[in-house]
């Protein structure tokens, strides 16, 4: 009588079918992941626009009650603050991290106080002086180029926003850096005189997502250094902007990556000229 043998240890290789279904999984999932990805992407250049947008809406709002703005305490119509090139040098485009700018603003939730009239708002918990000093009750008041506070301490007393968040809260935005808001000095390339202008100025944004924030502000993305918002070259401390958005002014160098970091200056008031020699924008 025959014994039939059992196929103990045989091994059965995948067939077609089973291939080609485990392929298509594959790339549903790989394909479900890029997605995924992309609309997270999309999100956060969306929350970056409705930021600057919403700081925007506040600076104007404060504006138009107060007929200067938030930290032009001398209310010549240029906000005092050095939005990227202040005295202590801790807020330049270079500096690619980001702990010396936060240590800008206050962390603490400190009740905004108003200077004696003349004194500097210099203190982090200070704003503008709302009268004045002594000898000329309309106008001079003493101005500090340093403080990047008084913005924000002049939305807090004019109750435009809360006085119980700290500074750093409201200052940072969704790629994990900040804005400055104040002045920054066009550098004269661009417009046929170097001035001051109202600015927000936002360091370290992904090149990808500064792209977008420019075709939802310019309405373009091919030219960087037009329009209101614009690309700004990182080793100069003035308004000095890279012409195309993969300029090799970013950090990293490789200008090609999506994530190199680049910072952006969006004048929300007055516009400097888009040519040199050219007709002001505004």
């Amino acid at each position: 009588m025959k014994t039939q043998r059992k196929g103990i240890g045989r091994q059965r290789g995948f067939t077609l079918v089973e291939m080609s279904v485990t392929m298509v999984i594959a790339g549903l999932l790989f394909a479900a992941v890029t997605t995924g990805q992309e609309l997270v992407a999309q999100a956060k250049a969306t929350k970056l626009v409705g930021e600057i947008k919403l700081a925007e809406m506040q600076l104007q709002r404060y504006n138009q009650a107060k007929g200067r703005f938030p930290g032009d305490c001398n209310a010549d119509g240029i906000i005092d603050y050095a939005a990227d090139a202040n005295a202590a040098s801790v807020s330049l485009r270079g500096d690619t991290a980001n702990a010396s700018r936060a240590a800008e603003y206050s962390y603490s939730v400190l009740l905004p106080t108003e200077p004696l009239d003349g004194a500097e708002a210099t203190a982090q918990e200070n704003g503008c002086a709302l009268n004045g000093d002594a000898t000329d009750p309309l106008a001079t008041v003493t101005t500090s180029t340093t403080n990047a506070n008084v913005w924000l301490n002049d939305l807090k007393l004019a109750g435009v926003v809360s006085d119980s968040a700290p500074n750093v809260k409201l200052a940072k935005l969704v790629h994990e850096d900040f804005m400055f808001v104040g002045k920054v000095t066009d550098g004269g390339g661009e417009s046929a005189d170097p001035a001051d202008y109202n600015a927000i100025v936002i360091h370290n944004v992904p090149q990808w997502m500064a792209r977008r924030l420019s075709t939802a502000i310019n309405g373009q993305d091919a030219r960087a250094d037009r329009s209101r918002l614009r690309l700004l070259t990182r080793t100069s401390t003035d308004g000095t902007y890279a012409t195309k958005w993969d300029s090799a002014t970013a950090s990293p160098a490789a200008a090609e990556m999506r994530d190199s970091m680049v910072t952006v200056v969006y004048f929300f008031d007055l516009v400097p000229e888009s040519q040199a020699g050219g007709a002001s924008s505004i």
